[in-house]
C-alpha cells in the first residue's frame, strides 16, 4: 500500500533532519561522530501518494527531496543489486545510505571508516523507531553488490560509497509484532 507523503517526510526528518546549526556545523536527529555527518540518504520511491516513483536524494538542510531519475526499471535494478531481495522492489520506499568519506577523514583519518558505520546504524535505528511510531514495517538490508549499487546511484565507490539500506512499507494485516 502507498505511504502518505507526510509519513515519508517524517521518516526523512527522523533519519537525518537538521535540529540545529551553527558556524560550520549542523546537529541532526541521528548522532554523528564529531557532527561530521558523512551520510547521504537516497530514497527509492515506489509508492508514495502524490510523488512519482523514482530515485531521489534527501537534502537535510532544506528538508527536501531532489529527483535523480524516474527510470521505470530502477526498482528492479536496485533489487538485483541487493542480490535479488524483492523487498526492495516491493517496498513503498527504500532508504539507501552512502558515505562521503572526506567529511570525516580530514578529522579522524582511518577511524573515519569505523565511524561511518556507527553513523549509519544510528540513522537506521531512527528509521526503525519512526516506522514503529507510524505503524510501518522496516527491514534493514546489508547484502548488496557494492559496485552495482554505486553505479546505479552514480557515485564513484571511493570518495562516496554505499553502506546500508532499509526497505519500508505497510505491514500486512496479521503480520504485526
Amino acid at each position: 500500500a502507498p505511504l502518505a507523503l507526510k509519513d515519508l517526510a517524517t521518516l526523512l526528518w527522523s533519519v537525518q533532519g537538521v535540529v540545529a546549526s551553527g558556524r560550520g556545523f549542523t546537529l541532526r536527529t541521528a548522532p554523528s561522530a564529531g557532527a561530521r555527518h558523512p551520510l547521504e540518504t537516497y530514497v527509492l520511491v515506489n509508492r508514495v501518494e502524490g510523488l512519482a516513483a523514482g530515485l531521489f536524494r534527501y537534502s537535510p538542510s532544506g528538508h527536501r527531496l531532489v529527483r535523480l531519475g524516474d527510470d521505470a526499471s530502477i526498482a528492479g535494478r536496485l533489487a538485483a543489486a541487493c542480490l535479488g531481495q524483492e523487498i526492495v522492489r516491493n517496498s513503498a520506499v527504500s532508504f539507501i545510505w552512502t558515505a562521503a568519506i572526506a567529511r570525516g577523514r580530514w578529522k579522524y583519518q582511518q577511524r573515519a571508516y569505523r565511524y561511518i558505520y556507527l553513523d549509519a546504524g544510528h540513522a537506521c535505528q531512527n528509521l526503525y523507531l519512526a516506522c514503529e511510531a507510524l505503524g510501518l514495517g522496516c527491514c534493514a538490508v546489508a547484502a548488496f553488490d557494492d559496485d552495482a549499487l554505486n553505479k546505479i546511484l552514480g557515485i564513484d565507490g571511493r570518495e562516496e560509497f554505499s553502506i546500508y539500506l532499509a526497505a519500508v512499507g505497510r505491514v500486512k494485516p496479521g503480520r504485526e509484532g
